[in-house]
């Protein structure tokens, strides 16, 4: 029974973070247990509560007695923090990997192809989901799991303010292809400064798209 319990926790968890919190369409709403475990099929209300209670003490939904779990809009201390975080991370996993002779070419070009690949209106999420692991595959190549889990661990933010500037800037999405293969061309150089270059460019890019904010 607890595995059980468990698993459905984890379905409903992983139906809001990856299919739910994206949405646009759900920022500065409600979500509640019913609708939740209505949607994942095959549980009851307490592991949706469960799974409210994970995401609120990761920032990422709030919890409002009689209404449910409220869905804040991305806001603008939201995508500076994240993507300052993401500078720290992601510009010493490029100066690590590239000193170790670990950069991780094949996994962050099959993950741009595959941006590429999906890159039409109607999978921005898709795309965002490529977007992601192009880059937590950067981080995953330092071979230190607490890096790894911290970027991990900033993924459904990271897809979050992705889709929001795609719907900004329609035309982001071929910036994005552009910036990454920018990104791989420098690491595949051999040159730290021009592969964060192009890494801290793209961050920077990302940022002002969303300014507006």
């Amino acid at each position: 029974m607890q595995t059980t319990t468990q698993s459905n926790r984890d379905r409903a968890y992983d139906f809001i973070r990856d299919m739910i919190l994206p949405d646009p369409a759900f920022h500065g709403s409600f979500l509640t247990e019913e609708q939740v475990a209505e949607r994942v099929g095959g549980t009851s209300r307490t592991p949706v509560r469960e799974a409210f209670l994970l995401l609120a003490s990761e920032g990422l939904l709030q919890l409002v007695p009689r209404h449910g779990a409220y869905i804040p809009p991305v806001t603008r201390q939201e995508i500076s923090e994240a993507l300052e975080y993401r500078t720290v991370l992601e510009s010493n996993a490029a100066d690590m990997v590239m000193q170790r002779g670990t950069v991780p070419l094949e996994a962050m070009k099959a993950a741009l192809q595959h941006q590429i690949d999906c890159s039409d209106a109607g999978h921005e999420l898709e795309f965002m989901e490529s977007d992601s692991e192009f880059h937590i595959a950067l981080v995953r190549a330092v071979g230190n799991s607490l890096m790894t889990k911290a970027y991990a661990d900033l993924r459904a933010r990271h897809v979050r303010i992705g889709i929001r500037a795609l719907m900004n800037t329609p035309e982001r999405q071929a910036s994005v292809i552009a910036e990454h293969q920018a990104i791989v061309d420098g690491l595949e150089s051999g040159d730290p400064e021009r592969a964060k270059a192009a890494l801290l460019s793209h961050i920077r890019t990302t940022a002002s798209g969303l300014s507006e904010i």
